[in-house]
C-alpha cells in the first residue's frame, strides 16, 4: 500500500493512472485503442505538476527556471519541545551545481554531462508497507521534450524527511520548454522485493503451451475477411484482468 502526506494539503496527491493521455482524430487503429497499451498507461499513479513551470536555456547549455517557487508547508515543526516549530520551506525546481559538494560532489565533467537534469519536487511524504519499493518511471509511451529518470526506492525502511522529487531530463535542442499545472510528470508503482525467476520452458511444456493458445485462438477469434488472420481484439478485452489503483 502506498502512504502518502502532502507538504500542503491544496497540492496534488497521487493519481490513478488513465487508459488515455490524449485526443485523437476519429479513425481505426490508433495505439490507444490497444489493449495491452491501455493497461500500461493505466499501471500506478501518476505525480502531477503541482505549478506551471517554465525552463529556458542559456547560451552556456544550462538551464534555469523562469519563476522560482518556494513554498512553505501548511504545518510546523521543531527539532525539541522547547523550540517554536514553524513551516518548513521547499523549492519546486532546481538544477545541479556545478562545483557542488552536498548532497554529493559532482565533478566537472560529469556536471557537463548532466547539466540538463532537473529536480522537480513532488511535495509528497511516501511510505509504502514491508517489502515493497516504489518504482519511479516515466509515463508510459509519452514523447514529450523532457523525459523522466527511472528510479527504485526503499520506501518501506527509509524515512525521508523530505518530499521526494523526480528528476527530468531537458531536450537540449529546446530553448524553452513549459510543463503546465496537472501534467503528469512521474509515475509511480509499488512493487514487492522479493527474487523473480526466468527459466526456459522444456519441449514439453512448450507443446503444451502451443496447443493452449491454438485452442484459445479456435475458440474465440474472429476471421478477417482474408481468411489468413484472426482477431482476437473484443475477445481480449473482455478477458482481461486489469489492476486496479485506488486513492481512499
Amino acid at each position: 500500500m502506498l502512504h502518502f502526506y502532502k507538504f500542503r494539503q491544496d497540492l496534488f496527491g497521487p493519481e490513478p493512472a488513465k487508459d488515455v493521455y490524449r485526443k485523437v482524430t476519429p479513425g481505426k487503429g490508433w495505439p490507444e485503442e490497444c489493449p495491452p497499451l491501455r493497461a500500461a498507461s493505466s499501471f500506478g499513479y501518476d505525480i502531477l505538476a503541482n505549478f506551471d513551470v517554465t525552463f529556458l536555456r542559456r547560451r552556456d547549455g544550462t538551464w534555469r527556471v523562469k519563476h522560482d517557487q518556494v513554498i512553505e508547508s501548511d504545518f510546523d515543526w521543531s527539532p525539541s519541545e522547547e523550540i517554536d516549530g514553524k513551516p518548513l520551506t521547499q523549492q519546486y525546481a532546481w538544477f545541479w551545481e556545478q562545483g557542488q559538494k552536498i548532497p554529493h560532489p559532482i565533478s566537472d565533467n560529469v556536471f557537463e554531462a548532466i547539466k540538463n537534469q532537473v529536480k522537480v519536487s513532488s511535495f509528497l511524504f511516501i511510505q509504502t508497507d514491508p517489502n515493497e519499493l516504489l518504482l519511479m518511471t516515466e509515463i508510459p509511451n509519452q514523447w514529450k521534450p523532457w523525459r523522466t529518470w527511472t528510479a527504485l526506492v526503499d520506501t518501506d525502511w527509509y524515512p525521508a524527511s523530505y518530499p521526494w522529487h523526480v528528476i527530468l531530463e531537458l531536450n537540449p535542442k529546446e530553448k524553452q520548454i513549459t510543463i503546465e499545472k496537472g501534467e503528469p510528470i512521474c509515475r509511480i508503482i509499488p512493487v514487492r522485493r522479493d527474487t523473480y525467476f526466468a527459466r526456459q520452458m522444456t519441449p514439453e511444456s512448450f507443446d503444451d503451451f502451443f496447443a493452449r493458445g491454438q485452442s484459445w485462438l479456435a475458440s474465440h477469434g474472429r476471421p478477417h475477411d482474408d481468411g489468413g488472420t484472426m482477431d482476437i481484439t473484443k475477445t481480449y478485452v473482455k478477458q482481461q484482468m486489469k489492476s486496479r489503483f485506488v486513492v481512499m
